[in-house]
């Protein structure tokens, strides 16, 4: 009985570390307000070169899943755009909500928005497509300040 008894402490105690994991995180993407950064994914530095692979790779990559909401050109205009609420982000100009570092747009692509349409890429991509996104989507705005 003790040992159950054991076990079932274990058990409480990791789910409570789970939640509080699981609020945390929630931090990082607040639910209403203005822009913010995320000072652990602006440290992360891109593996992959922006070279002309990368950047062609992005491309097929964001043209096969992010056009349709953020557009073509990356103005946030896409078809399925206009019906989004938030809509999507127009990564074009120099204002970036969830934060302009490569190391924060890998972030947005791998675990997504709460409470917007932008969902999590990480099954979907491997880390170096992602980051092949990444370089094609600052071939689409203004050069990167970090």
């Amino acid at each position: 009985m003790m040992r159950y008894r054991t076990i079932a402490q274990a058990v409480a105690v990791v789910a409570a570390v789970a939640c509080s994991v699981v609020l945390l995180s929630a931090q990082d993407h607040p639910v209403a307000g203005g822009a913010h950064r995320h000072p652990e994914a602006e440290k992360v530095k891109n593996p992959v070169a922006a070279d002309a692979t990368s950047l062609a790779a992005g491309q097929k990559l964001y043209d096969k899943n992010c056009a349709s909401c953020h557009g073509a050109t990356g103005k946030g205009d896409g078809k399925m755009g206009a019906e989004l609420n938030p809509k999507p982000s127009d990564l074009t100009d120099a204002d970036w909500k969830h934060g302009s570092s490569d190391g924060e747009i890998f972030k947005v692509l791998g675990e997504g928005v709460k409470n917007s349409a932008m969902r999590t890429y990480k099954s979907k991509m491997t880390e170096h497509e992602m980051w092949d996104v990444v370089n094609y989507v600052r071939s689409l705005g203004p050069k990167k300040s970090h």
